[in-house]
């Protein structure tokens, strides 16, 4: 594959949105100064993740979003342990079987959190294969999703979320910023 788009302009240490940061590049994706722009999407068109690795050799290419889910992981974990429990008045509310109302909560609690990786997945994936289109690369490429959580995530709301998303798109890796090392595809210099 020949490179007639240069991505070093895109080249940044990868980081959360309030600093945290990885020893490691990634192209950036979204943002007035990501690929995304760059190639003609209007902000707010897609959502998109926040970074992108490519090996050019094997057409592999990691789609990455680095974010903040504490909240959101715990409001789950929390709104389906009161729901596990039998007498849990707002199971009854939502169903005469706490079992069938945990279910259906379940899966509509944690269906935002899935939805909003689909979504930057899907737009990370037109940004990606207009990029390939406009460098000349016809092959078709090989892509995957790396989520990667604040360092202070809890290792046991890792391997929760991982479990969800399980299904989502292949296997979805989730590690946090400290870890992130041992799940890049490629490391940029």
């Amino acid at each position: 594959m020949s490179s007639s788009i240069d991505l070093e302009p895109f080249k940044q240490l990868m980081q959360h949105s309030d600093g945290e940061c990885c020893d490691f590049y990634g192209y950036k994706i979204d943002e007035s100064n990501g690929l995304r722009a760059y190639l003609g999407f209007k902000e707010g068109q897609m959502n998109q993740a926040d970074y992108f690795l490519i090996s050019k050799e094997t057409s592999e290419v990691q789609i990455i979003e680095l974010t903040d889910l504490t909240e959101d992981i715990r409001d789950c974990i929390i709104a389906e342990s009161i729901l596990s429990e039998e007498n849990a008045s707002f199971a009854q509310i939502l169903s005469k079987s706490p079992k069938k109302a945990s279910k259906i909560v379940q899966r509509r609690i944690w269906a935002e959190v899935i939805a909003e990786f689909k979504n930057k997945w899907m737009g990370s994936i037109a940004i990606l294969e207009r990029y390939c289109r406009k460098d000349g690369h016809n092959g078709d490429l090989d892509y995957q999703m790396l989520i990667v959580l604040k360092s202070n995530t809890d290792p046991k709301e890792i391997e929760i979320l991982r479990n969800k998303l399980v299904g989502m798109i292949g296997r979805v890796p989730v590690c946090n910023t400290d870890s992130i090392e041992q799940l890049l595809l490629v490391k940029l210099p």
